[in-house]
Protein backbone atom coordinates (compact mmCIF):
# COMPACT_ATOMS: atom_id res chain seq x y z
CA UNK A 1 0.00 0.00 0.00
CA UNK A 2 0.96 3.30 -0.81
CA UNK A 3 0.07 6.92 -1.13
CA UNK A 4 -1.09 6.58 -4.74
CA UNK A 5 -2.88 3.59 -4.10
CA UNK A 6 -5.06 5.10 -1.40
CA UNK A 7 -5.69 8.03 -3.51
CA UNK A 8 -7.17 5.52 -6.02
CA UNK A 9 -9.18 4.23 -3.48
CA UNK A 10 -10.73 7.15 -2.73
CA UNK A 11 -11.35 8.07 -6.28
CA UNK A 12 -13.46 5.48 -6.97
CA UNK A 13 -15.17 5.70 -3.39
CA UNK A 14 -16.29 9.22 -4.55
CA UNK A 15 -16.98 8.29 -7.93
CA UNK A 16 -19.51 5.69 -6.85
CA UNK A 17 -20.91 7.97 -4.38
CA UNK A 18 -21.54 10.78 -6.78
CA UNK A 19 -23.24 8.20 -9.21
CA UNK A 20 -25.37 6.96 -7.08
CA UNK A 21 -26.25 10.39 -5.65
CA UNK A 22 -27.25 11.20 -8.65
CA UNK A 23 -28.92 8.60 -9.84
CA UNK A 24 -30.81 7.88 -6.84
CA UNK A 25 -30.18 4.19 -7.20
CA UNK A 26 -29.77 3.14 -3.92
CA UNK A 27 -32.19 5.71 -2.33
CA UNK A 28 -35.59 5.35 -3.80
CA UNK A 29 -36.89 2.12 -2.89
CA UNK A 30 -34.57 1.26 0.10
CA UNK A 31 -36.99 0.43 2.99
CA UNK A 32 -34.59 -0.18 6.47
CA UNK A 33 -36.11 -1.97 9.48
CA UNK A 34 -37.02 -0.76 12.63
CA UNK A 35 -33.40 -0.98 14.18
CA UNK A 36 -32.28 0.29 10.74
CA UNK A 37 -34.01 3.53 10.65
CA UNK A 38 -33.89 4.47 14.64
CA UNK A 39 -32.22 7.55 14.85
CA UNK A 40 -31.52 8.21 11.51
CA UNK A 41 -30.80 12.04 10.35
CA UNK A 42 -30.67 11.39 6.99
CA UNK A 43 -34.44 9.77 6.05
CA UNK A 44 -33.03 9.36 2.07
CA UNK A 45 -29.36 7.36 2.97
CA UNK A 46 -27.26 6.14 -0.07
CA UNK A 47 -26.64 2.60 0.68
CA UNK A 48 -23.33 1.99 -1.35
CA UNK A 49 -21.01 0.66 1.42
CA UNK A 50 -21.46 -3.42 -0.21
CA UNK A 51 -21.22 -2.18 -3.31
CA UNK A 52 -17.81 -0.04 -2.50
CA UNK A 53 -16.71 -2.61 -0.21
CA UNK A 54 -17.29 -5.72 -3.55
CA UNK A 55 -15.70 -3.43 -6.00
CA UNK A 56 -12.83 -2.90 -4.20
CA UNK A 57 -12.31 -6.66 -3.45
CA UNK A 58 -12.48 -7.55 -6.91
CA UNK A 59 -10.33 -5.05 -8.59
CA UNK A 60 -8.15 -5.23 -5.61
CA UNK A 61 -7.49 -8.69 -4.13
CA UNK A 62 -5.53 -11.68 -5.69
CA UNK A 63 -7.01 -13.69 -8.48
CA UNK A 64 -6.48 -16.82 -6.26
CA UNK A 65 -8.93 -15.79 -3.66
CA UNK A 66 -11.85 -17.01 -6.11
CA UNK A 67 -13.68 -18.49 -3.66
CA UNK A 68 -13.80 -15.88 -1.08
CA UNK A 69 -14.81 -13.36 -3.86
CA UNK A 70 -17.40 -15.23 -5.03
CA UNK A 71 -19.20 -15.89 -1.80
CA UNK A 72 -18.51 -12.68 -0.39
CA UNK A 73 -20.38 -11.39 -4.18
CA UNK A 74 -23.52 -13.54 -3.08
CA UNK A 75 -23.22 -12.17 0.64
CA UNK A 76 -23.72 -9.49 -0.94
CA UNK A 77 -26.55 -9.85 -3.14
CA UNK A 78 -28.43 -11.37 -0.05
CA UNK A 79 -28.35 -7.91 1.99
CA UNK A 80 -28.85 -5.95 -0.95
CA UNK A 81 -32.16 -7.87 -1.33
CA UNK A 82 -32.96 -6.87 2.28
CA UNK A 83 -32.00 -3.32 1.75
CA UNK A 84 -34.24 -3.14 -1.46
CA UNK A 85 -36.98 -4.50 0.58
CA UNK A 86 -36.68 -7.63 -2.22
CA UNK A 87 -35.99 -10.40 0.90
CA UNK A 88 -37.90 -9.05 3.98
CA UNK A 89 -38.25 -12.46 5.88
CA UNK A 90 -35.18 -12.73 8.02
CA UNK A 91 -35.96 -16.30 8.29
CA UNK A 92 -35.27 -16.86 4.48
CA UNK A 93 -32.12 -14.59 4.55
CA UNK A 94 -30.55 -17.21 7.33
CA UNK A 95 -31.51 -19.89 5.46
CA UNK A 96 -29.44 -18.27 1.99
CA UNK A 97 -27.01 -17.27 4.21
CA UNK A 98 -25.87 -20.65 5.62
CA UNK A 99 -26.06 -21.96 2.13
CA UNK A 100 -23.32 -19.51 1.04
CA UNK A 101 -21.47 -20.31 4.23
CA UNK A 102 -21.33 -23.72 3.64
CA UNK A 103 -20.10 -23.22 0.16
CA UNK A 104 -17.59 -20.40 1.81
CA UNK A 105 -16.31 -23.05 4.83
CA UNK A 106 -16.29 -25.93 2.88
CA UNK A 107 -14.69 -25.22 -0.19
CA UNK A 108 -12.01 -23.30 1.61
CA UNK A 109 -11.13 -25.55 3.98
CA UNK A 110 -11.38 -23.42 7.07
CA UNK A 111 -11.90 -24.97 10.36
CA UNK A 112 -11.69 -23.66 14.09
CA UNK A 113 -9.06 -26.14 14.65
CA UNK A 114 -8.07 -25.55 18.36
CA UNK A 115 -10.42 -24.03 21.66
CA UNK A 116 -7.66 -24.66 23.71
CA UNK A 117 -10.06 -27.44 25.97
CA UNK A 118 -9.22 -31.12 25.35
CA UNK A 119 -13.26 -32.12 25.29
CA UNK A 120 -13.92 -28.98 22.47
CA UNK A 121 -10.98 -30.55 20.14
CA UNK A 122 -11.78 -33.31 20.41
CA UNK A 123 -15.64 -32.58 18.90
CA UNK A 124 -13.89 -30.42 16.65
CA UNK A 125 -11.69 -33.58 15.09
CA UNK A 126 -15.02 -34.41 13.38
CA UNK A 127 -14.82 -32.38 10.33
CA UNK A 128 -19.12 -32.22 9.97
CA UNK A 129 -18.88 -31.03 13.60
CA UNK A 130 -16.42 -28.66 12.58
CA UNK A 131 -18.19 -27.55 9.43
CA UNK A 132 -21.29 -26.81 10.93
CA UNK A 133 -19.58 -24.93 14.06
CA UNK A 134 -17.66 -23.16 11.59
CA UNK A 135 -20.69 -22.11 10.20
CA UNK A 136 -22.55 -21.45 13.36
CA UNK A 137 -20.23 -18.89 14.28
CA UNK A 138 -19.52 -16.96 11.12
CA UNK A 139 -23.66 -16.75 11.27
CA UNK A 140 -23.75 -15.17 14.78
CA UNK A 141 -21.12 -12.63 13.83
CA UNK A 142 -22.90 -11.82 10.53
CA UNK A 143 -26.11 -11.24 11.92
CA UNK A 144 -24.57 -9.71 15.47
CA UNK A 145 -23.10 -6.99 13.04
CA UNK A 146 -26.44 -6.25 11.43
CA UNK A 147 -27.47 -5.71 14.88
CA UNK A 148 -24.90 -3.13 15.92
CA UNK A 149 -25.47 -1.55 12.41
CA UNK A 150 -28.04 1.11 13.85
CA UNK A 151 -26.17 4.18 14.52
CA UNK A 152 -23.64 6.09 12.19
CA UNK A 153 -20.46 4.79 12.14
CA UNK A 154 -20.91 2.29 14.60
CA UNK A 155 -19.82 -1.05 12.74
CA UNK A 156 -17.64 0.32 10.47
CA UNK A 157 -15.87 2.16 13.30
CA UNK A 158 -15.76 -0.93 15.46
CA UNK A 159 -14.38 -3.25 12.31
CA UNK A 160 -11.42 -0.58 11.91
CA UNK A 161 -10.64 -1.13 14.88
CA UNK A 162 -10.67 -4.65 14.51
CA UNK A 163 -8.49 -4.06 11.41
CA UNK A 164 -6.04 -1.94 13.51
CA UNK A 165 -5.82 -4.57 16.10
CA UNK A 166 -4.55 -6.95 13.94
CA UNK A 167 -2.32 -4.63 11.52
CA UNK A 168 -0.68 -4.10 15.51
CA UNK A 169 -0.35 -7.86 16.11
CA UNK A 170 1.18 -8.45 12.89
CA UNK A 171 3.37 -5.42 13.12
CA UNK A 172 4.96 -6.38 16.79
CA UNK A 173 5.56 -9.94 15.06
CA UNK A 174 7.79 -9.35 12.19
CA UNK A 175 8.17 -13.07 12.18
CA UNK A 176 4.42 -14.02 11.21
CA UNK A 177 4.54 -15.42 7.67
CA UNK A 178 0.84 -14.46 6.35
CA UNK A 179 -0.43 -14.00 2.78
CA UNK A 180 -3.64 -11.80 3.24
CA UNK A 181 -1.47 -9.01 4.33
CA UNK A 182 -2.27 -6.96 1.07
CA UNK A 183 -5.68 -7.35 1.59
CA UNK A 184 -5.86 -6.36 4.79
CA UNK A 185 -4.58 -3.20 4.48
CA UNK A 186 -6.64 -3.07 1.38
CA UNK A 187 -10.07 -3.61 2.93
CA UNK A 188 -8.80 -1.12 6.20
CA UNK A 189 -7.92 2.03 4.19
CA UNK A 190 -11.14 1.61 1.94
CA UNK A 191 -12.79 0.86 5.07
CA UNK A 192 -11.53 4.25 7.09
CA UNK A 193 -12.10 6.33 3.47
CA UNK A 194 -16.35 5.15 4.29
CA UNK A 195 -16.32 5.34 7.52
CA UNK A 196 -15.57 9.16 7.57
CA UNK A 197 -18.55 9.24 5.47
CA UNK A 198 -20.48 6.84 7.66
CA UNK A 199 -20.11 8.75 10.50
CA UNK A 200 -21.28 12.35 9.19
CA UNK A 201 -24.31 10.29 8.26
CA UNK A 202 -23.22 10.59 4.61
CA UNK A 203 -22.90 7.01 3.69
CA UNK A 204 -24.44 3.71 5.02
CA UNK A 205 -23.27 -0.13 4.88
CA UNK A 206 -26.66 -1.71 4.58
CA UNK A 207 -27.23 -5.39 5.02
CA UNK A 208 -25.60 -5.52 2.48
CA UNK A 209 -22.53 -4.06 3.65
CA UNK A 210 -22.79 -5.32 7.01
CA UNK A 211 -22.86 -9.14 5.58
CA UNK A 212 -19.93 -8.62 3.63
CA UNK A 213 -17.81 -7.03 5.65
CA UNK A 214 -18.49 -9.40 8.84
CA UNK A 215 -17.93 -12.71 6.48
CA UNK A 216 -14.31 -11.06 5.12
CA UNK A 217 -13.58 -10.44 8.95
CA UNK A 218 -14.79 -13.55 10.07
CA UNK A 219 -12.82 -15.23 7.04
CA UNK A 220 -9.49 -13.38 7.47
CA UNK A 221 -9.52 -14.10 11.37
CA UNK A 222 -10.13 -17.79 11.29
CA UNK A 223 -7.09 -18.10 8.43
CA UNK A 224 -4.90 -15.39 10.72
CA UNK A 225 -5.32 -17.69 14.02
CA UNK A 226 -4.91 -21.26 12.21
CA UNK A 227 -2.76 -20.43 8.83
CA UNK A 228 -0.29 -18.23 9.93
CA UNK A 229 3.18 -19.60 10.76
CA UNK A 230 5.61 -19.40 13.14
CA UNK A 231 3.47 -17.59 15.68
CA UNK A 232 0.80 -18.39 18.51
CA UNK A 233 -2.55 -17.04 18.44
CA UNK A 234 -5.05 -17.42 20.54
CA UNK A 235 -8.51 -18.67 19.16
CA UNK A 236 -9.78 -16.22 22.71
CA UNK A 237 -8.03 -13.08 20.61
CA UNK A 238 -10.83 -13.59 18.13
CA UNK A 239 -13.96 -13.86 20.56
CA UNK A 240 -12.19 -11.05 22.54
CA UNK A 241 -12.33 -8.42 19.69
CA UNK A 242 -15.65 -9.73 18.06
CA UNK A 243 -16.74 -9.64 21.77
CA UNK A 244 -19.67 -7.19 20.98
CA UNK A 245 -21.52 -8.31 17.71
CA UNK A 246 -21.45 -11.60 19.31
CA UNK A 247 -22.71 -10.89 22.60
CA UNK A 248 -25.59 -8.71 21.16
CA UNK A 249 -26.94 -10.97 18.95
CA UNK A 250 -26.63 -13.97 21.43
CA UNK A 251 -28.29 -11.57 24.37
CA UNK A 252 -30.75 -10.19 21.78
CA UNK A 253 -32.22 -13.98 21.19
CA UNK A 254 -32.25 -14.80 24.73
CA UNK A 255 -34.02 -11.19 25.51
CA UNK A 256 -36.52 -12.17 22.66
CA UNK A 257 -37.34 -15.58 23.86
CA UNK A 258 -37.44 -15.40 27.71
CA UNK A 259 -40.14 -11.77 26.44
CA UNK A 260 -41.54 -14.75 24.31
CA UNK A 261 -41.05 -12.19 21.49
CA UNK A 262 -40.25 -13.61 17.34
CA UNK A 263 -36.71 -14.04 17.85
CA UNK A 264 -36.18 -13.30 14.22
CA UNK A 265 -38.30 -10.09 14.43
CA UNK A 266 -36.38 -6.46 14.32
CA UNK A 267 -37.16 -4.35 17.34
CA UNK A 268 -35.50 -0.82 18.90
CA UNK A 269 -34.46 -2.54 21.76
CA UNK A 270 -30.33 -2.88 21.07
CA UNK A 271 -27.70 -1.50 23.47
CA UNK A 272 -27.31 0.87 20.97
CA UNK A 273 -30.25 2.43 21.12
CA UNK A 274 -30.76 2.53 24.66
CA UNK A 275 -27.25 4.96 24.80
CA UNK A 276 -29.10 6.69 22.45
CA UNK A 277 -31.90 7.38 23.93
CA UNK A 278 -30.46 8.24 26.93
CA UNK A 279 -28.17 10.50 25.98
CA UNK A 280 -31.71 11.92 24.01
CA UNK A 281 -33.29 12.32 27.53
CA UNK A 282 -30.44 14.20 28.96
CA UNK A 283 -30.42 16.53 26.51
CA UNK A 284 -27.06 17.48 26.01
CA UNK A 285 -26.35 17.51 22.63
CA UNK A 286 -28.44 18.64 19.64
CA UNK A 287 -30.60 16.16 18.45
CA UNK A 288 -28.60 16.30 14.98
CA UNK A 289 -25.34 15.37 16.84
CA UNK A 290 -26.94 12.55 19.23
CA UNK A 291 -26.80 9.59 16.39
CA UNK A 292 -22.81 9.98 15.75
CA UNK A 293 -21.91 11.18 19.18
CA UNK A 294 -23.61 8.13 20.61
CA UNK A 295 -21.17 5.69 17.99
CA UNK A 296 -18.14 7.22 19.67
CA UNK A 297 -19.36 7.09 22.54
CA UNK A 298 -19.62 3.13 22.09
CA UNK A 299 -16.39 2.97 20.20
CA UNK A 300 -14.57 4.34 22.94
CA UNK A 301 -15.79 2.50 25.39
CA UNK A 302 -14.55 -0.44 23.38
CA UNK A 303 -10.83 0.80 22.51
CA UNK A 304 -9.33 -0.56 26.04
CA UNK A 305 -10.87 -4.26 24.93
CA UNK A 306 -8.87 -3.70 21.55
CA UNK A 307 -5.59 -2.33 23.63
CA UNK A 308 -5.30 -5.50 25.83
CA UNK A 309 -6.94 -8.26 23.46
CA UNK A 310 -3.67 -6.97 20.76
CA UNK A 311 -1.13 -6.93 23.73
CA UNK A 312 -2.07 -10.41 25.18
CA UNK A 313 -3.10 -12.06 21.52
CA UNK A 314 -1.29 -15.40 22.81
CA UNK A 315 -2.36 -15.33 26.34
CA UNK A 316 -6.10 -16.99 26.68
CA UNK A 317 -6.57 -16.85 30.30
CA UNK A 318 -6.11 -12.75 30.16
CA UNK A 319 -8.38 -12.70 27.23
CA UNK A 320 -11.15 -15.13 28.56
CA UNK A 321 -11.26 -12.53 31.23
CA UNK A 322 -11.45 -9.48 29.27
CA UNK A 323 -14.55 -10.94 27.53
CA UNK A 324 -16.26 -11.79 30.58
CA UNK A 325 -15.77 -8.40 32.39
CA UNK A 326 -17.13 -7.12 28.70
CA UNK A 327 -20.29 -9.26 29.13
CA UNK A 328 -20.90 -8.00 32.31
CA UNK A 329 -20.41 -4.36 31.67
CA UNK A 330 -22.90 -5.07 28.74
CA UNK A 331 -25.48 -6.28 30.85
CA UNK A 332 -25.12 -3.45 34.07
CA UNK A 333 -24.97 -1.18 31.36
CA UNK A 334 -27.87 -2.60 29.40
CA UNK A 335 -29.63 -2.49 32.61
CA UNK A 336 -29.07 0.72 33.87
CA UNK A 337 -30.31 2.82 30.32
CA UNK A 338 -33.11 0.49 30.26
CA UNK A 339 -34.45 1.48 33.47
CA UNK A 340 -33.46 5.39 33.10
CA UNK A 341 -35.71 5.06 29.80
CA UNK A 342 -38.35 3.59 31.31
CA UNK A 343 -38.60 6.14 34.62
CA UNK A 344 -38.08 9.18 31.64
CA UNK A 345 -40.90 7.81 30.22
Amino acid sequence: MNILSLFLLLLIFLFIFYFFKKTRLLNENTKYSIHKNFGKTNKSPIVLGGIYLIIIIFLFFKSDLYILKFSLLLIFFIGLLSDKNILPSPRIRIILQILVLFFLVFYSELQIKNLENFYLNNFLKNNLINLFFTIFCFAILINGSNFIDGLNGLLSGYFLLILLSIIYVCYINEEISFIYKYELLIIFSSLLIFFVFNILGKVYLGDGGSYLIATFIGFYLIEFVYNNSNIYISPYYVASILWYPSFENLFSISRRILKKNNVSAPDNKHLHQNIFLFIKSKKLLDDKYLNSASSIIILIFNIPTFILSSLMAAYSQGLVFIILINMLFYILIYNFVSNKIKIKK
